[in-house]
C-alpha cells in the first residue's frame, strides 16, 4: 500500500513566478468578486461534495416538475427538521470510503437571492408587477449546521459577496458565504450520514427573475489511491451572461503515461432548467474548447437546476427534488478520450463558463487530476512553501431587464425601454456574422425560446398561438435543437422592431434575433 502524504499551500501572495495570470482582463468595471484560489493540495486521496436547496413550492415535499422555472413558483422555505429554532432546513447524506484516513479540508457554502422578505406579483396586461418589502435582516453570514446524529451548531461564515450592497443587484440581491468546517467534521463522532443546514435566508414568494437558494459541503480527504492527486478549489462571485468567464488551473503535472483521470465540481445560482444555451467547457490540447456534458447535464443546458454526481441525480437528500429551482451542484468526470483534453505531463488547463440566453451566478469551482509520481515526490522534497494567487475579472454586470424604484423600501419591476436603429444593439445585429443552417430559409428570426426536446417546443408553440402569434420553428441540423420564432424576415429593422416590442412583456423578456444564412 502506498504511503499517505499531504502537502497544502494557502494562496496568500505571489511567489517565484507561480502566480497565475488573470484569465480575463477587461477595461469595464465589474460588480462581482474576483475568483481566487482557496487552497491547493497534492495528496493521496479524493474529494466529495453534497448539498441541497433551501427553497421550494412546499415545506417538505420533493419538487420534481422539470418543466417549471423558479420564476413561476411561489417560493417557501424548506424546513424538514421539526425544530422551532429554525425557519429553514434541508439535509444531504455523506458517504466517505471505509479506508478513510483523515479529513483534510471541509468548506460549507451557502448562497441565495435575498432582496425581499416576501415578494408578491400581480398581472398587469401582458406583464407582471413585482412588489415587496426589502429584506429586514442582514445576518446572512450566520446559519446552523448539524453533523450526523448530533445537535445544531451555530456557524459564522465569511461573506464572499452581498448583492444588497450593490445597486446593480438590488432587484434580487444574490449573496454567497463560506465557513471552514474542517475541525467540526474531524471531531464529529459520526462522519457518514445526514448533514443538515438551517436558517439560510432567502426571498420567499415571487421576485423578478425568480428566487433561488441552497448550500454545499465540499470535502477533501486522505485515503489510499493508485496515484497522487492535485486538488484545487476556487471561490468568488461572477455573473455569467454575454462574455465567457475563464478559470485557469496550474501547478500540476499529469501522469506520465496511460489515461489521465480528471474531474470537476462546480456550483452556481440561478441556472434555470427551462432556459438554455448555458455551457461549461474545458480547453482541449489543440486549443479548442470542449463543452462538457453527461447523462444528467446537456452541453447547451449545463446548469439545469439539479444536484448531480457524474451522470446521476443525487437523491440522498431531504427533500430529494429533481428540480432544485435555480440551485446547481455538479460533480463530473471529464471525458478525456485518448487524453484529448488533459494529456500526459500536461501542467495547466482552463475552464470556460458561458451562456447565450440564460444568466447565472457562478461562485465555486474545484479541479482535481491524477499527477505524476515523480512530480509529487519533487513537491514533497520542496521545503519552502509555495504561495500563489489566481484571479479572474468576469464581464460587467448589466441590468437591462428591469430598473429599480425605491420608495418606502419597495420596488416595482418595469420592462426595459425600446431601443432605436441608432443603438449599439441594432448595429451589432446587422454586423453580426450569420449562423449557417442547411435547409433553412434565409432571414432574421425573432426567437422566443429554444428547446432540445421536440415536445417542449410543441407546448411553447401552443402557448404562442393562444397569445395570437404564429410560431415558426427551425431546427439546427447539427444538434436538432428547435428554435421557436414568431417572425422571419430579411429586414433587420423589422426583426429588431418586433424583438423590442416583445421584450416589453415579461414572458418574452429574453426574446432575441437569430441571423440565418444571410450574407
Amino acid at each position: 500500500m502506498k504511503y499517505l502524504l499531504l502537502i497544502s499551500f494557502s494562496f496568500l501572495a505571489f511567489f517565484n513566478g507561480y502566480s497565475q495570470e488573470q484569465t480575463i482582463k477587461q477595461s469595464l468595471e465589474y460588480d462581482g468578486v474576483d475568483f481566487k484560489s482557496v487552497n491547493e493540495f497534492y495528496i493521496y486521496g479524493d474529494s466529495k461534495v453534497i448539498g441541497n436547496s433551501i427553497l421550494g413550492e412546499h415545506k417538505v415535499n420533493d419538487f420534481d416538475d422539470i418543466t417549471v422555472s423558479n420564476d413561476d413558483v411561489k417560493m417557501k422555505y424548506i424546513d424538514i427538521d421539526d425544530d422551532k429554532s429554525t425557519f429553514s432546513s434541508s439535509s444531504a447524506k455523506l458517504k466517505l470510503p471505509d479506508n478513510l484516513k483523515k479529513i483534510t479540508y471541509a468548506a460549507l457554502y451557502w448562497t441565495a437571492t435575498y432582496s425581499l422578505e416576501q415578494g408578491k406579483r400581480r398581472k398587469v396586461k401582458d406583464s407582471y408587477e413585482y412588489k415587496g418589502d426589502f429584506r429586514h435582516s442582514h445576518a446572512i453570514d450566520t446559519i446552523k449546521f448539524k453533523t450526523p446524529n448530533s445537535e445544531y451548531q451555530t456557524i459564522a461564515g465569511e461573506i464572499i459577496y452581498d448583492g444588497a450592497e450593490n445597486p446593480t443587484h438590488a432587484i434580487n440581491s444574490p449573496y454567497v458565504c463560506v465557513a471552514d468546517v474542517t475541525k467540526i467534521l474531524r471531531e464529529a463522532q459520526d462522519k457518514n450520514g445526514d448533514y443538515t443546514v438551517a436558517n439560510v435566508r432567502a426571498s420567499q414568494g415571487y421576485i423578478s427573475g425568480g428566487s433561488a437558494a441552497g448550500w454545499m459541503l465540499y470535502i477533501i480527504y486522505q485515503s489510499p489511491t493508485d496515484n497522487p492527486k492535485y486538488i484545487s478549489s476556487y471561490n468568488g462571485f461572477a455573473l455569467v451572461n454575454n462574455l465567457p468567464v475563464d478559470i485557469t488551473f496550474r501547478n500540476f503535472k499529469a501522469v506520465d503515461q496511460g489515461d489521465v483521470k480528471t474531474s470537476l465540481v462546480v456550483s452556481a445560482l440561478e441556472g434555470d432548467l427551462t432556459l438554455l444555451q448555458d455551457e461549461c467547457a474545458i480547453i482541449k490540447r489543440d486549443g479548442s474548447y470542449q463543452s462538457l456534458s453527461n447523462g444528467s447535464r446537456y452541453q447547451q443546458n449545463f446548469f439545469n437546476s439539479s444536484i448531480t454526481n457524474n451522470s446521476l441525480v443525487n437523491t440522498d437528500r431531504i427533500p430529494s427534488s429533481r428540480n432544485t429551482l435555480g440551485f446547481d451542484i455538479a460533480e463530473l468526470e471529464i471525458p478525456d478520450y485518448n487524453n484529448s483534453i488533459i494529456d500526459n505531463n500536461m501542467s495547466s488547463t482552463t475552464l470556460r463558463l458561458k451562456t447565450k440566453s440564460d444568466r447565472y451566478y457562478m461562485y465555486f469551482a474545484a479541479f482535481q487530476t491524477e499527477i505524476s509520481q515523480d512530480f509529487f515526490e519533487d513537491v514533497v522534497k520542496e521545503k519552502e512553501p509555495v504561495s500563489k494567487v489566481s484571479t479572474i475579472e468576469p464581464e460587467v454586470i448589466r441590468t437591462t431587464q428591469a430598473e429599480v424604484k425605491k420608495n418606502n423600501r419597495k420596488y416595482v419591476w418595469k420592462p426595459p425601454g425600446k431601443k432605436g436603429f441608432d443603438s449599439k444593439d441594432f448595429k451589432m445585429l446587422v454586423a453580426k456574422k450569420p449562423t449557417i443552417f442547411n435547409g433553412v430559409s434565409n432571414g432574421y428570426y425573432v426567437v422566443t425560446n429554444v428547446f432540445s426536446e421536440p415536445y417542449r417546443a410543441r407546448k411553447w408553440e401552443a402557448f404562442l398561438i393562444k397569445k395570437g402569434h404564429t410560431p415558426i420553428t427551425i431546427t439546427n441540423p447539427k444538434n436538432n435543437w428547435n428554435f421557436v420564432a414568431v417572425l422571419q424576415t430579411e429586414s433587420a429593422k423589422e426583426a429588431f422592431t418586433k424583438q423590442q416590442e416583445l421584450i416589453q412583456e415579461y414572458k418574452f423578456r429574453d426574446t432575441w434575433v437569430l441571423k440565418v444564412n444571410l450574407d
